[in-house]
């Protein structure tokens, strides 16, 4: 689990000067809420962009990995005020079955973890004899043969996964950069947001 987070916690300081800036701690606090939350939802734009060019993987697969955010939040029968924004991605190794593989004539299947070609030698999708193989019914998963004994190198084998996890993708390139934009951005934000309070 690799979480984004931005927090209360970093910003406290600032966030006690913006308490005595506009003389109201719960103005404060909707303040920060409605702030972090925008921001927030910027960052999970930019990532929901980046991630499927940096892993390869469609963006539909990215946006069901990321779930729904843990959004800022007001306090609620007798639970405390929440002032962060947290967005989690979960999930292992994903197959290379999601990145296009497909099995080639001379032996051996090639995907495209991360866009970049990949070839595997002695993997498999089809089953049968050169040149009527047939599709295996098995949703699409690349295969690869536990035993090399003789002719009977197919029983035995395993589905291979590739190297991307998408919560290790979050912290890393374009998608790292989303998030450190959001944390930079978020100071001049909160600035913008008390003068337009202190104004009314």
């Amino acid at each position: 689990m690799a979480p984004f987070t931005l927090k209360l916690d970093d910003n406290f300081i600032r966030f006690e000067k913006a308490v005595e800036r506009i003389g109201n701690r719960k103005t404060a606090e909707r303040a920060y809420r409605k702030v972090i939350n925008k921001t927030g939802t910027k960052l999970r734009r930019g990532v929901l962009k980046t991630l499927p060019k940096q892993t390869g993987l469609p963006s539909r697969t990215i946006r069901k990995a990321l779930g729904k955010p843990k959004r800022a939040s007001a306090s609620y029968k007798g639970n405390a005020a929440s002032l962060s924004y947290v967005l989690t991605a979960k999930g292992g190794f994903i197959s290379l079955k999601h990145f296009k593989p497909r099995e080639l004539k001379r032996g051996g299947v090639v995907a495209r973890p991360r866009g970049q070609r990949l070839y595997l030698e002695k993997a498999f999708m089809k089953g049968g004899r050169f040149p009527g193989r047939k599709t295996l019914n098995l949703g699409g998963a690349v295969f690869r043969a536990n035993l090399n004994v003789g002719k009977r190198w197919y029983r035995g084998f395993h589905s291979l996964k590739s190297s991307v996890r998408i919560p290790d993708e979050m912290v890393i390139g374009p998608s790292k950069a989303q998030y450190d934009n959001a944390t930079r951005s978020f100071a001049p934000a909160m600035e913008a947001e008390i003068t337009r309070i202190l104004a009314l």
